[in-house]
């Protein structure tokens, strides 16, 4: 098997100002003629784009490539205008963004929000995205009477679901550090291990390499007598033993940009006939799902292959399919017997949409998982996650 690591990219894999990733000004365009694109469809005089970045909030740094970590605003009227709230964030946003009106725009929220109606006067159809708190958007309301509000974020999570090779670049990188923290698991997992080291162990990967966590989420149990069927959010203080299945969902951020990868694990010895044949089906299922995954592809030939859960008597918990890269994007699918689809079944995905297919089949309190994030062409997927999907077995002697 191939090794996973560092170095993440190759040299001159993508722009950099100032010593930070950049992107492309030819990406920015194209960004900015969909904000003017749906400013035309809409009639709309301006665009707000609100939010920090964080887990799955990228909105400010998609329009601006600086990852603001407290509430700030984009604001397209006339030429992009990035508002920054917090004085000391001003100057690495000024490093940092693409936008070249960069501006302080107060200490407090509230502060912000005046602003925001100050720069906003005069407008009589303002489109939204992103996040926009409540409070902001009272003051936006109070300060701005005779103004109509259009949410555009149905459209912008379309416009997000397909990845240009600019995007893809960043996710790339992005998944490479997801392959390396799953092979840091399989070396470094043994009895003994308290769970809450797993962070230590996934972050060591891409730490100092601008890697950012998203989300390692976990499970260990015993196959004997487990309890527990789906990974926690958070790691429990669990000691773990011999005899353990390990489940994990890892996603690292790159610039804005994740993968996800998602694979089981056995501790001490090999899986026993229930969790054999759990991890079987769920490859299965995924292989049937990839199958039939391409540009064009439907919701409903999806849930059809899905099918092969169901009639195996198994059911899931965790969505089955998702939008992913830069937020977590519908459609979201499960299976026919467990909630459907977000969308109907003649949704078809467009070329270039990145997903995650991820099984976790379970059978009562077991469960198991595996998956990976792809990119939709149009003669099928491009797997971006590269460590096999097969069951690993670690922490023997």
């Amino acid at each position: 098997m191939r090794s996973f690591g560092p170095p993440y990219w190759e040299p001159d894999a993508f722009e950099q100002a100032n010593g930070f990733p950049r992107y492309p000004q030819g990406e920015m365009d194209r960004r900015y003629r969909w904000v003017e694109s749906v400013k035309a469809e809409h009639d709309l005089d301006a665009v707000l784009v609100g939010g920090a970045t964080g887990p799955l909030e990228t909105s400010v740094q998609f329009f601006s490539n600086w990852p603001s970590q407290v509430q700030s605003y984009v604001l397209f009227r006339d030429d992009p205008l990035l508002l920054v709230r917090l004085w000391n964030h001003l100057p690495d946003a000024e490093r940092i963004s693409v936008i070249d009106d960069v501006r302080y725009g107060g200490d407090t929220p509230a502060d912000q929000s005046e602003e925001v109606v100050k720069l906003l006067g005069g407008t009589r159809r303002i489109g939204l995205i992103g996040v926009i708190p409540h409070g902001d958007y009272n003051i936006l309301m109070a300060g701005l009477p005779d103004a109509t509000f259009v949410d555009l974020n149905r459209a912008y999570q379309q416009f997000r679901l397909a990845k240009t090779d600019d995007e893809m670049t960043f996710v790339r990188i992005a998944s490479a550090m997801g392959d390396a923290a799953i092979e840091a698991l399989a070396r470094q997992l043994r009895p003994g291990i308290n769970e809450t080291e797993v962070a230590r162990i996934v972050e060591d990967v891409y730490l100092g390499h601008q890697g950012t966590n998203l989300i390692h989420f976990s499970l260990t149990t015993q196959m004997d007598q487990p309890d527990i069927c789906v990974p926690h959010q958070y790691h429990p203080d669990r000691v773990i033993e011999a005899g353990d299945v390990f489940v994990t969902e890892i996603s690292t951020t790159f610039w804005g940009y994740s993968g996800q990868i998602l694979r089981t694990f056995t501790i001490g010895s090999g899986p026993n006939e229930r969790y054999r044949t759990l991890h079987e089906l769920a490859v299965q299922a995924y292989e049937d799902i990839v199958g039939v995954l391409k540009a064009g592809a439907t919701i409903g030939e999806v849930l059809d292959a899905a099918e092969i859960i169901s009639r195996s008597g198994f059911d899931v918990w965790d969505d089955l399919v998702h939008g992913f890269g830069g937020a977590y994007l519908p459609p979201i699918v499960r299976t026919r017997a467990n909630r459907g689809a977000t969308h109907p079944d003649d949704f078809a995905y467009p070329d270039g949409t990145l997903l995650v297919v991820q099984p976790n089949v379970i059978d009562g309190s077991a469960g198991v998982q595996v998956g990976n994030v792809m990119q939709l062409t149009a003669d099928g997927v491009d797997v971006i996650q590269k460590y096999p999907t097969e069951l690993i077995v670690c922490g023997g002697d």
